[in-house]
């Protein structure tokens, strides 16, 4: 997987400020984005899983939300000469994850064109300050994966002192970013949350957090084997967030 770089009531206690609407509206946008990843988000996880039947229906339905989106939104941002350049590519590499999907072979290759997707889109918003929530949890999965190679496959003899070192050097940037979600607002409706699935993200963010402050005590006992334990739980606990905000039961209609 490339690195890349929640009290909830109808509006989440989680408290960024959005910036100045653009001409289109930006909830409109966020909204209609949201609705993408719903599409996104099933063909990003099952990629990466390798499971091909389900991967292929998931392409599908990514296709066709992409092409909803594009249609509305190519022309969204006139004064950024890169937007339409950075929609052409998300559109190449999704017909080139669905080529790889289609052969039934090297899946990975074709997730590894999806993450590409996720970081590109991101890129974009972030350079016409549009506030999208899964941007956050972006930008926290790519230290993340960073923690979790580092302690993928060690066993307490394995861990090195250098290994220890980029944890502690991580964990800091890890635990900032995973803040920045918790401080930011999240509006359920505008994402397109069931009132079960905002109290999900919440309990599922606060089991993060733990997990982020168990390795930190970790790290300063110097429990190696615990060390390895937590390192590895962030990623799970993670993909539980981010899968929330596709929509899985799409594929099996």
């Amino acid at each position: 997987m490339k690195k890349t770089g929640l009290v909830l009531t109808v509006m989440v206690s989680l408290s960024f400020v959005l910036a100045p609407l653009v001409s289109y509206g930006q909830d409109a946008m966020v909204k209609d984005t949201a609705v993408f990843d719903k599409a996104f988000v099933p063909a990003l996880f099952l990629t990466g899983q390798g499971k091909v039947p389900e991967s292929k229906a998931a392409m599908k339905y990514l296709k066709e939300s992409w092409a909803t989106f594009k249609k509305k939104y190519y022309s969204a941002q006139p004064k950024d000469l890169q937007w339409k350049k950075d929609l052409d590519e998300v559109e190449e590499l999704i017909l080139s994850a669905d080529e790889t999907v289609a052969s039934g072979k090297e899946l990975p290759s074709a997730h590894e064109d999806l993450e590409a997707i996720r970081t590109t889109l991101m890129d974009a918003r972030q350079r016409n300050k549009i506030d999208y929530f899964p941007d956050l949890l972006t930008e926290f999965h790519g230290v993340m994966e960073e923690i979790f190679d580092a302690v993928d496959k060690k066993k307490p003899e394995t861990l090195s002192d250098k290994d220890i070192q980029i944890l502690k050097d991580l964990l800091p940037d890890a635990q900032e970013a995973w803040d920045a979600a918790k401080q930011a607002k999240f509006d359920a409706a505008l994402y397109g949350f069931k009132p079960e699935q905002a109290q999900k993200m919440k309990s599922l963010h606060k089991e993060e957090e733990d997990a982020l402050l168990a390795l930190k005590g970790a790290l300063e006992k110097g429990n190696k084997a615990d060390i390895i334990k937590h390192g590895l739980s962030l990623k799970p606990k993670f993909v539980q967030v981010y899968l929330l905000f596709g929509d899985f039961e799409r594929l099996k209609k």
